[in-house]
């Protein structure tokens, strides 16, 4: 018997196009959803269903002119991921800022949280990373070893480029005139990112963050 014969009438809350509306937390992994996990248990490496980001200080120094710009920075951050043999390593950027492109604009404005490679929370979304204080230093490097560092960054607490600074030449030349921004890896006031100038010869690490 239909339910027309039974005067019931029966409502179809989904589209036969798009389906039902996706809703995070409801166990299905949909298009703009990373992770689906069901619960509100950050610690489980899923959170508003974005996953974790790694972040870690690179565990080799460079000189700040000699990192052969943005694009070099990242094939550093790259090569040591990989070599780590952590996940998503060619998706890894620098923390790293120059004359035109700030950090902002290369870096995941992630819902999820950012932590170190052993799982230490540094930051529980893009807003806490960039809000002036972290959880925990970027001390960490990308094997996991705890280390004492400066790191070149070219950027202030909300990930714009530094002014009134030539980035090392846009981290490519040794030039007298220039300078660049040094952070302290072990602070987690505004010194993680926002240091002191320096002599672009000086020997410091990179920051390297994990992207989609």
């Amino acid at each position: 018997m239909s339910s027309a014969d039974t005067g019931t009438t029966h409502i179809d809350t989904s589209s036969s196009s798009t389906g039902p509306t996706p809703i995070c937390g409801d166990g299905n992994l949909d298009p703009d959803e990373e992770c689906d996990d069901m619960n509100d248990d950050p610690d489980d490496g899923c959170k508003l269903c974005t996953r974790d980001r790694f972040i870690f200080a690179s565990s080799t120094e460079w000189q700040g002119f000699a990192l052969q710009g943005l694009y070099g920075a990242d094939q550093r951050c790259h090569m040591l991921a990989g070599l780590a043999l952590l996940p998503n390593a060619l998706s890894y950027r620098a923390w790293l800022s120059d004359s035109k492109t700030p950090a902002a604009d290369r870096i995941l404005h992630s819902k999820g949280r950012y932590t170190l490679v052993n799982g230490i929370v540094v930051a529980a979304d893009w807003d806490a990373l960039t809000s002036g204080t972290i959880d925990h230093a970027i001390n960490v490097n990308e094997m996991g070893e705890t280390m004492i560092a400066t790191a070149w960054t070219g950027t202030d607490i909300t990930g714009m480029r530094m002014p009134s600074t030539g980035h090392c030449t846009d981290w490519t030349y040794n030039d007298s005139d220039q300078t660049g921004w040094l952070a302290d890896a072990s602070a987690t006031d505004t010194l993680w990112t926002r240091g002191i100038e320096s002599d672009c010869g000086g020997f410091a690490a990179i920051y390297c963050v994990e992207q989609p």
